[in-house]
């Protein structure tokens, strides 16, 4: 039980944005470049994997106390796991990411570099972009909206640049930009406690949603231009919901504006790649299984 408590501990249902946006961008640069998946896809797929849990790792360390406050899952709260293991996981994790990227390409090295650094001062001391309300939505949305998509490419130079798809970055960059503004709403009361200045700390509740309309309105408006009429029409369903939660300013619809779109783009992933959609099923139900035994809670839920 022991080994599956520090695998949960790693996120694995937040894992679901970082896969869902490789699989959706790496679907978009095949077309373009006539190519189908591949080992070293699934080899760049998994170092994403093992570089994320390592940042989800040490964002709990430093966030023991705030998790407290809004009622987080509470790993290290009920000592299921140790922050000193945690902590070395981290480092394991980071190491062989970045290892794995150096014999892959330079370019994914540069990739992983930017992403672990970011990983370690959105969540460590001094700087701690996440408290930071400015600074620390712009490491989101860079890191997981447009290092990401980045990764689909490792080997590009000036000459085939244009097989990336570079409005792919642009489209997830607004998209999740927009999620995480709605994701610190909910979160504003344990955060303000704790003392950090998150958009949702900052802001009143319409400046927030409507900063979070924008950007779904924007990441619409790169999809039509793009001619992504699937990923259109997620950004119009996302801004449609937050609209509606600007107009009632009800927390169930605001978290379900902050759910929904990674919902759909993972039946998006899904609808490319038919595998995917069967591991993610199977994920839901172990996580399911995992939290009743160890939390007696449901978990995931759509809010």
């Amino acid at each position: 039980m022991k080994l599956l408590d520090y695998i949960f501990a790693a996120r694995p249902m937040l894992l679901l944005p970082v896969w869902s946006i490789f699989l959706v961008a790496l679907h978009y640069h095949h077309e373009l470049a006539e190519k189908t998946f591949s080992w070293l896809d699934l080899l760049i797929l998994a170092c994403l994997t093992i570089l994320t849990a390592a940042a989800y790792y040490i964002n709990q360390v430093y966030d023991i106390e705030s998790d407290k406050l809004n009622s987080k899952l509470g790993f290290l709260q009920r000592r299921l796991v140790s922050a000193g293991t945690l902590m070395a996981m981290y480092i394991i994790f980071s190491v062989l990411a970045l290892s794995a990227a150096v014999f892959i390409s330079t370019a994914l090295f540069i990739i992983f570099l930017q992403l672990l650094l970011l990983s370690f001062i959105y969540s460590a001391p001094p700087l701690r972009l996440k408290d930071r309300p400015i600074s620390g939505l712009f490491a989101n949305a860079y890191s997981f909206g447009f290092l990401i998509p980045m990764t689909v490419m490792p080997f590009f130079t000036q000459h085939n640049a244009g097989l990336l798809g570079w409005d792919n970055p642009l489209y997830f960059f607004l998209s999740v930009l927009g999620v995480h503004i709605l994701t610190t709403i909910p979160d504003k009361t344990g955060d303000r406690a704790t003392g950090k200045k998150t958009i949702g700390v900052i802001l009143p509740l319409w400046a927030a949603l409507s900063a979070a309309l924008i950007s779904f309105a924007g990441a619409a408006l790169v999809a039509h231009y793009s001619s992504f009429l699937p990923l259109m029409i997620i950004a119009i369903i996302s801004a449609a919901l937050t609209l509606t939660a600007l107009l009632t300013s009800n927390l169930q619809i605001i978290l379900a504006a902050a759910k929904i779109p990674i919902l759909l783009l993972t039946l998006l992933a899904g609808y490319f790649y038919p595998i995917y959609f069967l591991f993610v099923v199977a994920l839901l139900f172990l996580t399911r299984a995992y939290y009743k035994k160890r939390f007696n809670m449901v978990y995931p839920g759509l809010t």
